[in-house]
């Protein structure tokens, strides 16, 4: 895979789950106007967002976790083939096994959406004051789960467990946008 677009063809044809490029474009202004500097990724699949970020802020620190076998060597595949893989720490591991105590002023977890409430509570301790917290594919749009009826049912019941703890978290402000990718929220630390 050469660019972006074969990536983003690749990940489309193999229903590999990646980032919408709204969402990605919203962490990049993220990140440009909060001036952060760390990023920690929470299911890299094939590599796309982690490509994107370290593309567009050279100097980012940027550590990005990935379980699936397949899924990480595409990823060292792709690191390798657009010359990123010394810019970035890619850690082939299970986030629900992986503890560390470095500290990010971005967390973004695109992972199981059943673990979103999980890797949230897991991961805060390392998110630095100030810093945000973005979880992706809050309104999940695939094709295959708008068929799959008993599917869509569930995952829209756990979405709503999950905006509900969201909103009553008292250390962050929370925003959920729907229009953005697949719908993403937004936790800023207080």
């Amino acid at each position: 895979m050469h660019s972006l677009q074969e990536l983003e063809n690749f990940a489309a044809i193999n229903h590999i789950p990646i980032a919408r490029k709204q969402t990605v474009e919203y962490m990049i202004s993220l990140i440009k106007e909060k001036n952060y500097t760390s990023f920690f990724e929470i299911g890299t699949a094939i590599g796309y967002t982690s490509l994107i970020m370290i593309n567009t802020f050279p100097d980012l620190r940027l550590v990005t976790i990935e379980h699936d076998l397949e899924r990480a060597q595409l990823a060292i595949e792709t690191f390798e083939h657009f010359n990123v893989s010394r810019k970035i720490r890619f850690l082939i591991d299970d986030a629900v096994e992986y503890t560390t105590d470095e500290m990010f002023d971005l967390i973004f977890i695109d992972a199981s959406k059943k673990r979103n409430q999980y890797f949230l509570d897991k991961f805060s301790k390392n998110l630095n004051k100030g810093g945000t917290i973005i979880v992706d594919n809050m309104n999940l749009n695939d094709l295959w789960i708008k068929i799959n009826v008993k599917k869509r049912a569930q995952y829209d019941k756990a979405n709503q467990e999950f905006k509900d703890y969201i909103y009553s978290l008292e250390d962050y402000e929370v925003n959920v946008y729907d229009d953005i990718g697949d719908g993403i929220a937004v936790l800023t630390k207080k």
